[in-house]
Parts: structure tokens; C-alpha cells; sequence
């Protein structure tokens, strides 16, 4: 089926399938339990974009893979942008430009430029970056980070690098927006370089987060650095220097409208001090992420905080709980399944694994062999073997697992998933 928006996808699937809007409606009812009806089929059709939960489930009514509607999602996102820019003819007046002029300057900066043809007219084109322009790229920075939460990073290295591209290309003459460009650039490298690290590439990430740092340093940014730290702390070995960078991360993020921030860099910084065996610092460190967290408002902070939902927060206090053997892990289990969101299975698979880990280590084999089999089913469902933070997990959960007979075969799945 060849690439298209959303909405007329959505009703090509509809009537290929011989079916009504309510017909459709009646089915995600049954699926979700929640209550719609064809009026709001008919917006998805015209173009409203539906969100990450119920494009997973209308991929489910239609028998099609979830990452063809978040495709489509996102080229829907790039029309809006296009149909959003101002594009003014000679005389001042809207109206069509020719070609050579609109890729040169609104393609660019509504995210056409993710083409070769596109980044090339970027590099080529000496006219300055207006203000509309430079929040298109904003804009498209922060649609990467909607559709990290739930598309393995890994399959948006491509969309990603290209947006890059078209950032950098655009920073030398982008004025007055100069300092603007180059944190979005920050945060667009920062992304790059944790997709990098999923797919197991290193040094590649290693590369950019220092990129990210040296934009921090040039238009002193710390929050931008805070980020660097964060990424590059998943994938230090050493975890007394994991922890160290997480305790810079918080000087970085201290002030109003980084509370979210705050919160997972303390809650990172427990984790790590978990590992080192310290459980005062890490309790402490969890306190104050949950303290920072009460203040939070995720979805009007940065793009690279939404992530961080109440089930994300809590199991980052059962991870930390369960390498310190504590008995509260259990307790934090229960609370962070309990805020499992259908929508974000991304985040579901580590919650799972977490939760999976506590009652494990609390000796609670069949239980934990229960939220196991959970965890290694969505994600083989949604496609996340492969990636590199739901691998450890597993494979952690594998060396974990008791020698009963439902846990060997479980052991085995987990081990020729992740080989």
C-alpha cells in the first residue's frame, strides 16, 4: 500500500474491508471498552490524527501492522507543516511559488528536506531562517520524540539523521534564531545518538552526545547538557561514573519548568547508586525524584521529558529497590503495573521487566515468571527485540529465572528472542 495521510488511509482500509464507520466504531468499543462512535471516524477520515492509542487499535480492527498508521501519522504531520507555512509570491500575496524557491526555503524548514533533493536546496539556498521557519524545525524535533515512545528507535534512525541534517543546514543563516536552531539540533543529535545506542552502536552514540554538549556549551543551555548526561548514562559501564554524570545532569535541570527532568535524572542517579550497593544514597535519590515529579507537568515540559509517565517513574523506583534487595520492590511492582497505559507499550515492556525482576528476586517465581511471559509478549507484538534496553532486560530476566519446568521454557523463548 503505498505512503499516504492518515485519513485517507484509514477510509481505504474501512471500505477495501466492506465496512461502515459505526461498523469500525462497534469494533474498537469491544477492543477498548470505551465509547465512540462514527462521528469520530469520520474526523480520522478527514484528518484529525488519532493518537498512539487508538492508531494501535485501529490497526488491530483492520488486521494491519501499527507502524503503517503511525506512518501515515506522521507524513499527516509534515502536510499540516507544509499547509501551515505562509508561502508569499512577489507582490505579497499568497499564492504558489516556484519550485526552485519553495525547496530552497519552506520544504526546508517543513521537514521536505528529510530528501536528498531536500537537504541539497538547504545547502544551496542563502535566504535567511524567519521565525516561522525555525518553529517548523522545533516542531518536527519534538514529533521524533512523540514517535520515539512508541516506534523502536531504531526504525526512525533514518528520519531522524535527515532531520538533523536539515537543521544544520539551516544554522548558518538563521540570524537571530542562530541560538534557537542549535539546541533543537542538540536535542535532535541527543535522539540520534540513543538510537544509535539501541541498535548497538556505541561509539556512534558516543559521538553524538558529545555533540550535544559542545551545542549546550555554545549557546549555554544547560538543560541540553542535562540530556547529554542522561542518554550517555545508559550506556556507561562503570556505574560510579553513570551516577556521577546523573548528579551533574540535576545541576543542569534546577529551576521551574524542568521538574520532569529533574525527576529522572534523580531517578537514574538511584538506579546507578543501586548498582554501587549504596541504598541511603539511591532511597534518597528516589525521594527527591518523586518529590520533583509532584511538580511535574510532562506534557507542557520538553519534548524529551513526555516520556516519563507515573508507570515509567515507578519502575525506575522498582529497579532501584530490587538491586537492593528491599522489600518495598514488591509494593512499587504492584503500583507500576497498576498505571500500565495500553497506548505506550514502549514503556510498558520496561515497566513489565522491572516488575518481572522484584518479584523475582522477592522470590516469587511464578509471579515473576507471570509478568515475564507479559513482558517478552509485547514486546515480540510490537516489535522491540533488537532494541538494546529491552534486550539487557531480558536477558537479565532469563539469567533470573528459577529452574522450574514453565520457567526453562520461558528462559528458552527469552534466549532465542534476544540471541
Amino acid at each position: 500500500m503505498r505512503e499516504h495521510e492518515i485519513g485517507p488511509l484509514l477510509k481505504e482500509l474501512r471500505e477495501s474491508a466492506g465496512r461502515t464507520q459505526q461498523e469500525v466504531a462497534d469494533d474498537l468499543n469491544r477492543r477498548t471498552g470505551r465509547n465512540t462512535d462514527r462521528h469520530q471516524l469520520s474526523d480520522w477520515e478527514r484528518g484529525v490524527i488519532p493518537g498512539p492509542y487508538w492508531r494501535e487499535h485501529l490497526a488491530a480492527s483492520f488486521g494491519v501492522p501499527a507502524d503503517l498508521l503511525n506512518r501515515a501519522a506522521v507524513v499527516s504531520r509534515r502536510q499540516r507543516r507544509l499547509e501551515q507555512l505562509s508561502l508569499q509570491g512577489d507582490d505579497g500575496t499568497e499564492g504558489q511559488v516556484d519550485r526552485r524557491k519553495f525547496l530552497g526555503t519552506a520544504a526546508v524548514a517543513a521537514g521536505v528536506a528529510a530528501e536528498p533533493w531536500g537537504r541539497l536546496a538547504a545547502a544551496l539556498s542563502g535566504r535567511p531562517v524567519d521565525g516561522k521557519s525555525a518553529r517548523q524545525l522545533v516542531d518536527a524535533t519534538a514529533d521524533l520524540y512523540t514517535d520515539e515512545e512508541h516506534v523502536p528507535a531504531p526504525l526512525l534512525s533514518a528520519r531522524i539523521a535527515a532531520h538533523l541534517d536539515c537543521i544544520t543546514a539551516a544554522i548558518p543563516r538563521a540570524g537571530q534564531h542562530r541560538s534557537e536552531l542549535i539546541i533543537t539540533a542538540g536535542e535532535t543529535a541527543a535522539l540520534a545518538g540513543w538510537a544509535a545506542w539501541d541498535r548497538g552502536e556505541y561509539k556512534e552514540a558516543g559521538h553524538y552526545y558529545r555533540a550535544v554538549r559542545d551545542a549546550a556549551r555554545e549557546t549555554g543551555h544547560r538543560p541540553l547538557e542535562a540530556l547529554a548526561f542522561l542518554y550517555a548514562s545508559y550506556g556507561a559501564s562503570d556505574p560510579s561514573r553513570a551516577a556521577q554524570m546523573l548528579k551533574d545532569a540535576q545541576e543542569c535541570v534546577k529551576g521551574p519548568g524542568y521538574a520532569t527532568a529533574h525527576a529522572w535524572s534523580a531517578a537514574r542517579e538511584a538506579e546507578e547508586q543501586a548498582r554501587l550497593g549504596h541504598a541511603d544514597p539511591a532511597e534518597r535519590a528516589i525521594d527527591r525524584a518523586r518529590t520533583a515529579y509532584d511538580y511535574a507537568t510532562p506534557e507542557t515540559e520538553q519534548a524529551w521529558v513526555r516520556f516519563l509517565r507515573p508507570a515509567r517513574l515507578d519502575s525506575m523506583a522498582v529497579s532501584t529497590y530490587t538491586r537492593l534487595r528491599h522489600p518495598q520492590a514488591v509494593a512499587e511492582a504492584h503500583a507500576s503495573m497498576e498505571h500500565l497505559d495500553e497506548g505506550n507499550p514502549k514503556v510498558n515492556v520496561a515497566v513489565l521487566c522491572d516488575a518481572a525482576m522484584a518479584h523475582l528476586t522477592a522470590g516469587d517465581a511464578e509471579r515473576g515468571a507471570a509478568v515475564a511471559r507479559k513482558a517478552l509478549d509485547t514486546a515480540v507484538v510490537f516489535n522491540y527485540i533488537g532494541v538494546t534496553m529491552v534486550d539487557v532486560r531480558m536477558k537479565e530476566l532469563a539469567r533470573t529465572l528459577p529452574e522450574s519446568a514453565v520457567a526453562r521454557g520461558l528462559r528458552q523463548e527469552i534466549r532465542a528472542a534476544v540471541a
